[in-house]
């Protein structure tokens, strides 16, 4: 199998179905590992439950998913507008990029059952 030509065909169906960017990386987060869970212990994850809830999992794929051996990360870009700078001076509010758009939780779902199922047709 060619896997060059296999990842860049991935990149062109995440590119059609509209993301911004999609990275292919090794699944081997040993390295990082430590590093995640020093900052889950720190509560740098804030209010997100979730990310403490299944620490150590989050740097194991091949344990969420058996036999992974690849990571397909897709960027979608939710922001909107034109990027103007922040307001300066006086009583003024600021309303983030990020929050102008859809919310990316519920934009996500369509997007990314889209794309697996994408990749299960058009297998090579």
């Amino acid at each position: 199998m060619n896997y060059a030509a296999l990842a860049k065909r991935i990149r062109d169906w995440g590119r059609e179905l509209g993301f911004q960017a999609v990275g292919i990386a090794d699944a081997d987060l040993s390295a990082a590992e430590p590093r995640l869970l020093e900052w889950l212990a720190q509560g740098r994850h804030g209010e997100m439950e979730y990310m403490a809830r299944h620490g150590a999992l989050r740097a194991r794929p091949g344990e969420l998913k058996p036999g992974t051996v690849r990571v397909i990360s897709c960027r979608l870009d939710y922001a909107i507008g034109d990027g103007e700078a922040t307001p300066g001076g006086g009583p003024q509010a600021y309303i983030a990029r990020y929050a102008r758009g859809r919310d990316y939780h519920k934009v996500l779902p369509t997007s990314v059952p889209s794309a697996i199922a994408c990749s299960q047709t058009r297998r090579p």
